[in-house]
């Protein structure tokens, strides 16, 4: 029987019987994998989800008006029109769809963990959810309960304006600038001229010729396209300016467009390889920028500091008598920067490293051993693009993309489990007290 078929029954046991015989990618999903069982003899106290909304309309108008500038409109960079399909950053209909298969695998993954068993509501106490007032979280979160507990009244549910948010605890966008310059290797143009030159190719065969306005916005002389936007060493430039459509044409896909449809039906030839695998390269743009844009120190503790409280408050309230289950729907920025204060890394399935999917979400799970200790697993659950593009059912047998995400400070091993006093110690030490409000803690 081969390895990988049997290594789901056996991982609790022998996680690497079959090591040897596995390929070094078959290695890996195996060992992601093992975010699906329990760790040995331990006992799930409660979960804290740290969810990005899913499947939306681009963030910039896609008509432009009046009362934009060329720079902020998507159309402004290619000449053909781009899909008008809902108001520019809502979710979109199959955004919502998606997050619910996550959300119907949540409840029954974690059940079959023995958090919140069964099918009937919960307690009135034991779940949460919150988001800031973007629609598209706020329905991104409604999407995630609605699939939970259906019919379910949930009374700890809330929605505050800057729930993420705190101080601007002496934020310089010059030191974030130059953060992450340096995480960019020093040279935004070197980058643009070595790994990120042929994906930049693709997308400036897929975007074609700008518009005029779409030209000088950029500080391009027309006829001009992605290739003619300056870069420096200091300024990103065409990275920039290529990451939003190059995520865009990644949802279009993921929300089941047909291939004519995505990126006006010339990527597949831009890129040289099949459609996923083209959305897949050209992403490299996206996820490198918004790695250097948000996972540096400096932006990281400063802006992720408020989220990452957030967390530690909830997982706090969970090894107490707060709710089992708490949501918190949100942004890629601020997931990154929550990662970046942690010194997270990961891959997952048919995306870029440390690239941010719609809908997934980082599990902060709280475990109790068998001796009595407190532990934390930190799991990453996404749909991959094929599954979102099918809008695939998810179940334990059939899971979305997952990765373990062991905390380097804390030195926990394969199974990615962190005691839980050494994981909040890590945790309240990463955090900028200046950065969230009153604070609420001392370092220890």
């Amino acid at each position: 029987m081969p390895c990988l078929f049997v290594l789901r029954a056996i991982l609790l046991i022998f996680p690497v019987v079959c090591a040897l015989a596995l390929t070094d990618a078959g290695r890996a999903r195996a060992e992601a994998q093992a975010g699906l069982f329990a760790p040995a003899g331990a006992r799930l106290q409660g979960v804290v989800l740290l969810s990005r909304h899913g499947l939306r309309g681009p963030t910039k108008a896609t008509r432009c008006d009046t009362t934009l500038s060329s720079g902020e409109c998507f159309d402004a960079l290619a000449s053909r029109p781009w899909p008008v399909d809902v108001v520019a950053g809502h979710l979109l209909p199959e955004g919502y769809g998606r997050v619910a298969r996550l959300g119907r695998f949540y409840r029954t993954h974690y059940a079959a963990l023995g958090l919140l068993a069964g099918t009937a509501c919960p307690p009135r106490h034991a779940v949460a959810f919150t988001a800031d007032t973007s629609e598209r979280t706020i329905v991104t979160a409604g999407a995630l309960m609605d699939a939970m507990f259906p019919g379910c009244a949930i009374p700890g549910w809330s929605i505050a304006a800057d729930v993420y948010k705190g101080p601007a605890c002496g934020f310089d966008p010059a030191l974030a600038a130059r953060a992450a310059q340096a995480m960019a290797g020093g040279s935004w143009a070197a980058v643009a001229a070595g790994e990120l030159r042929a994906p930049l190719a693709a997308m400036d065969a897929a975007l074609g010729p700008f518009s005029d306005a779409g030209c000088a916005a950029h500080g391009a002389a027309a006829p001009c396209s992605l290739a003619s936007i300056p870069v420096s060493a200091e300024t990103p430039g065409p990275i920039a300016l290529a990451t939003a459509p190059s995520e865009q044409f990644l949802m279009q896909y993921a929300a089941g467009h047909p291939s004519d449809r995505v990126a006006w039906g010339g990527l597949e030839a831009a890129a040289g390889r099949p459609l996923p695998a083209a959305l897949t390269f050209v992403n490299a743009i996206h996820a490198f920028y918004d790695r250097a844009a948000h996972m540096p120190k400096y932006q990281a503790v400063k802006k992720g500091s408020p989220v990452l409280s957030l967390v530690l408050d909830a997982l706090e309230a969970t090894a107490g008598d707060g709710p089992a289950l708490h949501v918190f729907a949100t942004h890629d920025d601020l997931i990154l920067n929550v990662a970046g204060m942690l010194d997270l890394t990961w891959q997952l399935e048919s995306y870029q490293p440390e690239q941010v999917p719609p809908g997934g979400a980082f599990a902060f799970e709280l475990w109790r051993g068998a001796d009595g200790e407190t532990m934390v697993r930190l799991v990453y659950f996404a749909q991959t693009l094929a599954q979102m593009h099918a809008d695939a059912v998810l179940s334990d047998a059939a899971p979305p993309a997952v990765a373990l995400l062991p905390l380097p400070s804390c030195g926990s091993g394969a199974d990615g489990l962190c005691p839980w006093p050494r994981f909040r110690q890590i945790a309240t030490q990463a955090i900028d007290p200046a950065c969230v409000g009153t604070p609420k803690r001392s370092s220890p």
